[in-house]
């Protein structure tokens, strides 16, 4: 293709056809920064004909005297070559110009200033940005709505759905889809035998009231919030000790199915629900059990990578960052908007102007203070459970006369040294220095503190923090400084008893303390620029807090010590998220779910709803289910029972050639995907399968360290009395900087600062984890180990081929799968002997399930 060619059919218009191109390439120098390169504004077409300081920059109907074409074709503008034009937008341009630059829309009266942000028509009708609408169900022969609209879909490309899945699929799949587990033979016999019309609804209802529900999908939402148990930003990594609790608060929501327009705002502005602020959120933690969950949930502002508290280099960069990576994980785990590219200039792409980065920005500044920052360290809240409270008492009750009696013995100890000390006072003096050290320090005279300090120092100098120092001084001096410590120690001894607080990651505000927020010129933190902008949202919405001054509350603990304050900012922001209105909050949140169910959004790029990411391949569809997502009380597991109930859901994942002649990629649904398990769950399901997993909830990350081989494991390879290491994999320690090395081969993200979506990769360190792992094959021994005990001594061959079959792919073997690996277990039985080793048998039987644990049936779902 030359330059010179038309290709393109019809007529080009500005805004949809030329001005993305530009704006994508030119505008940061001519339109939108504040400063005019070269005089020339590209923004409207009448400044494009009047040019700058060469001249006209286009001449409509004659693109060979347009100074814009030349500028472009020979790469001298942009003048950085990896931004230069590529030939199609070249010839793009060339041929509206030739055409006479035809506009669509009436331009605005005035000329707009240098760096005033414009937003188009176009731009403004894009998908996303519409209200989100309730389209009619299509008639269909499907009483599920999905079902509907993705049969019509399917019709438009002459396709269908495929059969339903059988029996023993659809309890694999939906096991996996809800709790990341694998079912237990028993419960595959069970589903598979019962002839109730609705057992499979029955199967979803038992699944989403199980806990480890909240443990899988849990885990997606950790994703999208950047959970880490440790600070990033440079490679000291600090732990994060307190990050926890919100794992758990997470965990606990979604088995509680509490409704995501409560969890938003509980998440941005939990302190603010409550009117916590840093003089009262202890005491409101250890007083108030949901105002301790509310500010726990605040930790999803405090996910971001942070260190400031590491000694950077530079704090103020390490402060601007944090802040930076916090709007990062709102905006785009709630907006799948990239806001941040903002940060520096107008959105190359995006209607986004750099103010609406520092308008959010301010929305945060109350609880990232850039003048009195605190680190995180020092936003610690502790806090102590009902019972250790009252244990707590108990025990400070029986301390307390131990330590009276301590007081009291320093204070006669210091009285009889000080009585002491005066026996070398002046008989004249004794008075005037008695009265002067008996007089507190900030109360003495000019006369008495001479007397004491220059006169009679010994005098100036004794105090219970010193009389420690004159006790030397005196035979019984050992003596008498035991009968005081002693009770000391007796009483410490007492008090480390009581239970130990734990310490919660939180977000509060200081009350009194609203910084004001600039525009960085260029991002640049150290060159603020103009008036301080006001706190909102996006402004393409016109959607958003409106502008307050601060609020003021009576203080909810019923206390009137003080009057509490908080900006109010958040709060107003988080219900306008959720007010329903909103174009994006909704949609993306079904989306991210359809993605967890399908492994594909309905929006492929999950976390980029702008124009540089895909359009909805079923658009009317995510506009039904978000609306019927909030009119069903945002709750997401009324959402998994329309999906997981749905013909689309339940299909077969079964190609067929025609099909795929069509629609290879399967982006119109006519068969369900194959998934592999994430890396969490295929740990989860090894451990489950082998029988060792631990299913205790909740609680501090499982630390990780290095093996002896050098290689980050969980526990670093051992087990602890407490089996604490074969807990799930939610529950392990998360470190930015050091990922478990099995699970990073299987794709567990780095958080950096979140991730929208999981790559899936197939690459050789995947295959050598299986083969090579130490916990791999500690798991294949013990999954053996459970099959000779199930089984007992009288347990053929082909009882243990058909048991460990049930238990890792809930089916029976195939006879050609029977013969195979019954003669493998003989094969490898006869090795093991020749080797001398100890327990052929079962070593052979461990060396099959190690297989089963590395096939591809174990690690993907139908």
């Amino acid at each position: 293709m030359t330059a010179s060619t038309n290709v393109y059919a019809g007529e080009l218009v500005y805004e949809t056809d030329i001005r993305p191109i530009l704006k994508t390439h030119c505008f940061h120098c001519h339109g939108e920064d504040r400063e005019l390169s070269g005089g020339l504004d590209l923004r409207l077409r009448r400044m494009m004909v009047t040019g700058g300081e060469s001249g006209p920059s286009i001449a409509p109907g004659d693109s060979e005297s347009s100074l814009l074409i030349d500028y472009i074709e020979s790469g001298m503008m942009p003048p950085k070559e990896e931004e230069h034009l590529p030939p199609e937008d070249i010839a793009r341009i060339r041929q509206w110009v030739d055409q006479g630059a035809t506009i669509r829309d009436l331009e605005p009266v005035e000329n707009p200033e240098p760096g005033e942000f414009l937003i188009s028509s176009a731009e403004r009708a894009h998908w996303a940005y519409q209200p989100i609408q309730r389209p009619d169900v299509p008639q269909s022969g499907y009483s599920n709505p999905i079902d509907a609209f993705v049969s019509r879909k399917l019709a438009e490309h002459q396709l269908g759905f495929s059969e339903i899945a059988d029996k023993v699929t659809l309890i694999r799949r939906v096991t996996f889809d809800l709790t990341g587990l694998v079912p237990t033979p028993e419960e595959v016999a069970n589903f598979v035998n019962d002839p109730a019309e609705d057992a499979y609804e029955q199967l979803l209802e038992r699944l989403l009231a199980s806990p480890h529900y909240g443990e899988r999908w849990g885990r997606h939402w950790l994703d999208a919030a950047g959970y880490a148990d440790s600070e990033g930003y440079n490679d000291k990594d600090i732990l994060r000790n307190d990050a926890w609790h919100y794992r758990d608060y997470v965990i606990n929501s979604f088995n509680a199915d509490k409704p995501w327009d409560e969890m938003i705002v509980e998440q941005i502005a939990g302190d603010e629900l409550v009117q916590a602020t840093s003089a009262n959120a202890v005491a409101l933690a250890n007083k108030d059990e949901s105002a301790r969950e509310k500010l726990i949930a605040t930790g999803f502002l405090r996910m971001a990578p942070d260190g400031t508290g590491s000694s950077p280099v530079d704090a103020n960069l390490a402060q601007n960052q944090t802040i930076t990576e916090t709007i990062k994980i709102v905006t785009s785990s709630l907006l799948a908007t990239t806001v941040a590219c903002a940060e520096c200039h107008h959105h190359r792409f995006d209607p986004i102007p750099q103010d609406d980065f520092y308008r959010l920005r301010a929305l945060f500044a109350p609880v990232y203070n850039t003048q009195k920052w605190l680190q995180p360290k020092s936003r610690q809240v502790a806090v102590l459970s009902a019972e250790d409270q009252q244990k707590a008492a108990e025990i400070e009750a029986e301390a307390k006369p131990i330590s009276d009696a301590y007081n009291k013995r320093l204070m006669e100890v210091v009285d009889l040294i000080f009585e002491r000390t005066m026996e070398s006072v002046p008989e004249a003096d004794q008075e005037v220095a008695r009265a002067a050290y008996q007089t507190v320090k900030a109360d003495r005279t000019p006369e008495q503190t001479a007397l004491l300090e220059e006169k009679y120092p010994m005098l100036g100098l004794l105090s219970r923090n010193t009389v420690h120092l004159f006790l030397e001084r005196y035979e019984d001096g050992p003596e008498l400084k035991k009968s005081y410590e002693d009770l000391s120690k007796k009483a410490n001894e007492i008090r480390a008893t009581k239970p130990q607080p734990d310490y919660l990651r939180v977000a509060y505000e200081v009350a009194g303390q609203v910084p004001e927020t600039f525009v960085f010129y260029r991002g640049d933190l150290n060159s603020p620029i103009g008036d301080p902008v006001t706190p909102g949202g996006l402004s393409l919405f016109k959607h958003g807090p409106k502008p307050t001054a601060q609020s003021t509350e009576v203080d909810p603990m019923g206390e009137s010590q003080s009057m509490l304050a908080t900006s109010g900012r958040r709060l107003d922001y988080a219900k306008s998220l959720v007010d329903g209105s909103h174009p994006l909050v909704s949609r993306v949140l079904v989306n991210r779910f359809w993605h967890h169910h399908f492994g594909r959004g309905i929006v492929d790029t999950t976390g980029d709803f702008g124009t540089q990411g895909n359009p909805p391949s079923h658009p009317e569809l995510l506009d039904w289910l978000a609306s019927e997502f909030m009119n069903q009380g945002w709750s997401l597991k009324q959402f998994h029972r329309l999906v997981m109930t749905s013909r689309t859901y339940r299909q077969s994942s079964s190609q067929r050639p025609t099909a795929m002649a069509v629609d290879a990629e399967n982006r119109y649904l006519w068969r369900m995907p194959v998934q592999r398990r994430e890396a969490e769950s295929i740990r989860d399901a090894i451990l489950f399968v082998s029988g060792e997993l631990n299913l205790e909830m909740f609680g501090p990350p499982v630390p990780v360290s290095t093996n002896a081989g050098g290689v980050l494991t969980v526990g670093g390879g051992k087990i602890s009395e407490d089996r604490r290491e074969l807990k799930r994999t939610v529950y392990i320690q998360v470190r930015r900087t050091e990922p478990v090395a099995m699970l990073q081969a299987f794709d567990a993200p780095n958080m950096e600062p979140n991730c929208e979506r999981r790559v899936v990769s197939t690459v050789a360190t995947q295959s050598l984890a299986l083969l090579n792992s130490d916990f791999v094959l500690q798991q294949a021994e013990a999954f053996a180990k459970r099959i000779g005990k199930e089984l007992g001594e009288n347990g053929s061959s082909s009882d243990q081929v058909t048991a460990v079959w049930n238990h890792a792919y809930s089916r029976t073997p195939s006879p050609a799968e029977m013969e195979a690996a019954t003669a493998y277990l003989s094969s490898q039985a006869a090795h093991f002997e020749n080797q001398k080793q100890k327990q052929p048998d079962e070593l052979a039987l461990a060396s099959l399930c190690q297989i089963l644990f590395s096939s591809n049936e174990f690690l993907y779902l139908d």
